[in-house]
């Protein structure tokens, strides 16, 4: 059984104190999660994670800026974490002209159960629906030509109400994945049961279980964990 989440931590960069990062690598450990993919992590909790965390897990991302020390406050990155054998790791620049927010994707590949695994980790554009079509088509044509088993997570601040995300869903699908529905808000201001973080499997995922945890309260997102096996293996 592989135990997979995503979270985005809200990135307090001016009040953070190290029980933020205390309480993510808790999280991690004590729900035995195999895959972790976080977003809005920033310099100061990168730099704690680093220190912190056990060498057991593998700790990859980058941030949105090339350099770390460039405007830190809002210098974000999108980690994975993972306790599985590490194959290969990767970063592409999604667009996002005219914001000046850069956004990142993360990709890792691992081996488990002797299949090859490319989970793909990202946080999209808030509000410009454009950009946020350009961004979706880049990571479709990215994982279309993927032939591993996919993980696809991330915040991508879309409900599964609007049009975009729907066409984004139903590509997928032609690809052999499926969206795993929680019919929960991730986002805790919402009025509204739809998440806006999202986990997307390949149909050789067989889901056991789904859950957002909703008692961890170092974030204004909830995170989202499932558990899934190889069919077959």
């Amino acid at each position: 059984m592989l135990r997979i989440s995503s979270f985005n931590i809200q990135n307090n960069y001016r009040k953070y104190n190290i029980n933020k990062t205390k309480d993510i690598l808790n999280y991690l450990v004590t729900n035995n999660i195999n895959i972790l993919g976080l977003q809005e992590v920033f310099y100061l909790c990168d730099k704690d994670i680093c220190k912190k965390i056990d060498t057991k897990y593998n700790y990859f991302g980058k941030y949105r800026f090339y350099s770390r020390l460039l405007l830190r406050h809002i210098n974000e990155m999108t980690p994975i974490i993972t306790n599985k054998k590490v194959i290969n790791k990767r970063i592409y620049r999604l667009p996002h002209f005219p914001s000046l927010l850069k956004r990142v994707l993360t990709k890792m590949v691992i081996e488990y159960d002797g299949k090859l695994i490319s989970i793909y980790n990202t946080h999209l554009e808030v509000r410009n629906m454009k950009i946020k079509e350009r961004q979706l088509n880049k990571i479709y044509n990215l994982i279309k030509e993927d032939n591993n088993l996919i993980i696809l997570m991330g915040d991508f601040n879309l409900k599964n109400n609007k049009e975009l995300f729907n066409k984004f869903e139903a590509l997928l699908k032609e690809k052999g994945m499926y969206r795993v529905e929680f019919n929960h808000k991730t986002l805790k201001i919402s009025k509204y049961k739809r998440e806006i973080d999202h986990i997307f499997l390949s149909n050789e995922f067989e889901l056991l279980d789904k859950k957002v945890v909703e008692d961890l309260s170092i974030s204004d997102h909830y995170p989202i964990m499932v558990d899934v096996k190889i069919k077959n293996a």
